[in-house]
Order: C-alpha cells, then structure tokens, then sequence
C-alpha cells in the first residue's frame, strides 16, 4: 500500500509511520475501494475493441 501512495500519489513512507492507527484503517480501507475501482475500470476497457490506426 505505501508503495502504491509512493508511485501515484507522491506521499512518502515516512509519512505512513506517523499516522494514528485508527486514520490509517480509514486510509487502507479507501485504498481498497480505489484499487477495486481502478481493476473495473480495466475489466470494462478489456472487452472494447481496439481501433486500429493506419498513418
């Protein structure tokens, strides 16, 4: 999860260590919910042909 807030979003390791425990099962449980987002996003993309372009 933090790697993920890394790459994404910009926010720093250090900055997950001095969450309070009850904010962070708030955080992970949004992470959850925008990876599960993001995984239909790619399900529904995955069935649309794709165009093909000729230059």
């Amino acid at each position: 999860m933090m790697y993920w807030y890394w790459k994404k979003k910009g926010i720093r390791p250090s900055v997950f260590y001095q969450i309070p425990y009850g904010e962070l099962t708030i955080i992970r449980a949004f992470y959850e919910l925008e990876v599960e987002e993001e995984n239909e996003k790619i399900k529904a993309l995955s069935g649309m042909p794709c165009p093909v372009l000729f230059w």
